[in-house]
């Protein structure tokens, strides 16, 4: 009996269905997401990130997959691709928080880009306002910011988050940054 319950889980596993086919069973949800994000469209799948999880796979439940990455491991994993990225976000204010285990909340890769879908920039922004809820003066004006196309990437780079142009009171953006 066991012989024949090895034979069909191998079997399963060297099947036509792909990876994302196979979490799909139980991940039925975030499969659905992660089937609209860049990196399925690009050829990735499941076990980019959570390695092959081949006892995951195979178990009734309880038993998690080879790796979930920890908020301060995550700009590794993602950098093990976006290297220029990776740079630039170590050095930044949130990834030296991340980085260094602070007890400090601090954005990482997929508090802005999303774990199993991207983020859209309006949600991207929602994540920047949990934190950061009072804004600088420029930053105000919502609605009439957002009808004006002005975002928070329009003034901070996108992986250090600095602020690329000098703010003082009454600065006026230019058009290419507003």
């Amino acid at each position: 009996m066991n012989l024949w319950l090895g034979l069909l889980v191998a079997a399963s596993l060297f099947s036509a269905e792909t990876l994302h086919e196979v979490c799909s069973v139980c991940h039925s949800e975030l499969v659905e997401q992660f089937t609209t994000h860049t990196h399925f469209r690009k050829g990735m799948s499941c076990d980019a990130c959570h390695g092959p999880s081949v006892a995951h796979r195979t178990a009734t439940g309880g038993v998690a997959p080879d790796r979930i990455s920890a908020p301060d491991e995550v700009p590794a994993l993602c950098g093990s691709c976006h290297p220029a990225q990776r740079k630039e976000f170590t050095g930044s204010k949130h990834g030296l928080l991340v980085l260094g285990r602070s007890r400090t909340k601090a954005a990482n890769c997929t508090t802005c880009h999303g774990v199993h879908n991207s983020r859209t920039a309006v949600q991207t922004e929602a994540q920047c306002q949990k934190c950061h809820e009072s804004l600088p003066a420029p930053c105000k004006g919502a609605p009439a910011r957002k009808a004006a196309g002005v975002s928070c990437v329009n003034c901070h780079s996108r992986h250090t988050l600095t602020a690329r142009i000098p703010f003082f009171p009454g600065a006026v953006l230019p058009p290419a940054r507003r």
